[in-house]
């Protein structure tokens, strides 16, 4: 049996469509866990009728406690051999959890996860979310060979994110390892599927990686997009962030160490970027990207000479608190950006 994940809060325009897409899967063999986390809206309500109507669908009515503490209850809750989590706002293709199946039957060894691919959906036209590595089966040699070294970040040619998609929503895991590796620190609040993800990836024994879109990413709603929106805002939940991730990731492969340093740097350059193409002045952005700074904390979490060097000089202009010299190189990124991009 599979079991299906869906964290609800505030997505009652989409939650039916989420839901039918899978009472409609051609694989039967599932179960659904809708968590309200306290969903002011007429979401528990269309849980409850949901799960009235239809014995695979199980409803957890919780206080809110944020997208980790619903997803954990479903987690804890699951009974399923392996287990996927849905955004309450996107949907599933009919055939997911039928090529999860097949895909974990055909195989020797039964995979510790399935990585798939996704449909982006706009208000006006649709592209794909692909995983950046050749398709196939990895197991643990293999995967500490071509995965681990750019699992979080890829530096080779300046500062990126890695290899693999952080998403939670195009994956399947096993319940076990899922078990051993949710992420406890429910404070947490920016970037949520990031520590779950690589910490469960970077346990794994073995893994298949295929670029079949199965999951479709509403990237038109509104509340998501100034969701990530919010993710360039510093805050309290980045230094609880930095922090597990260093806690649970730190030493499992040779190079994570040097992998979460620099996922740190690129938050908080992102941030720079962020407030000084949006903020009304260059002032103004300096000034409020010291005080995310102060709140979070995340300077304490970085060192500047283990970075790429331009990466490197504003983190250290940073810590030596000049603030308007970082934000002025990150003015000049973002100029170059745009003129890179037309």
């Amino acid at each position: 049996m599979i079991s299906v994940i869906v964290p609800v809060y505030n997505v009652e325009k989409y939650l039916r469509k989420c839901v039918d897409s899978i009472l409609n899967q051609t694989y039967p063999d599932f179960e659904l866990l809708l968590v309200d986390d306290g969903s002011p809206d007429g979401c528990p309500q269309i849980c409850d009728d949901y799960a009235a109507r239809d014995p695979r669908v199980r409803v957890i009515h919780k206080p809110n406690g944020g997208l980790i503490s619903a997803r954990n209850e479903g987690i804890r809750a699951a009974r399923g051999s392996y287990v996927c989590i849905l955004d309450g706002d996107d949907w599933a293709l009919e055939n997911m959890l039928q090529f999860i199946h097949d895909t974990v039957s055909r195989l020797p060894e039964s995979p510790d996860m399935v990585l798939f691919a996704a449909h982006n959906v706009y208000a006006d036209h649709m592209d794909d979310t692909l995983n950046n590595v050749p398709e196939g089966y990895y197991n643990r040699e293999r995967l500490e060979k071509e995965i681990f070294p750019y699992l979080i970040m890829d530096t080779r040619t300046g500062l990126h994110p890695g290899k693999i998609q952080a998403h939670t929503w195009d994956k399947a895991f096993r319940r076990e390892l899922l078990a051993g590796h949710y992420t406890r620190d429910e404070r947490i609040r920016v970037f949520t599927d990031v520590p779950m993800t690589y910490e469960c990836l970077l346990h794994c024994r073995n893994v298949y990686i295929c670029n079949e879109p199965l999951y479709m990413y509403n990237r038109a709603n509104e509340d998501s997009i100034r969701a990530r929106s919010r993710e360039n805002l510093l805050t309290k939940s980045f230094g609880y962030l930095a922090a597990y991730m260093r806690e649970h990731m730190g030493g499992l492969a040779p190079s994570i160490d040097r992998q979460l340093n620099e996922y740190a740097a690129m938050l908080i350059i992102r941030t720079g970027k962020w407030r000084a193409a949006t903020e009304p002045s260059l002032r103004e952005a300096a000034k409020r990207l010291k005080e995310g700074l102060r709140e979070s904390g995340m300077l304490s979490f970085v060192s500047a000479g283990q970075l790429p060097r331009k990466a490197g000089i504003v983190i250290l202009l940073l810590k030596m608190h000049l603030v308007m010299p970082a934000v002025l190189l990150c003015a000049a990124r973002v100029r170059q950006e745009k003129k890179q991009d037309g």
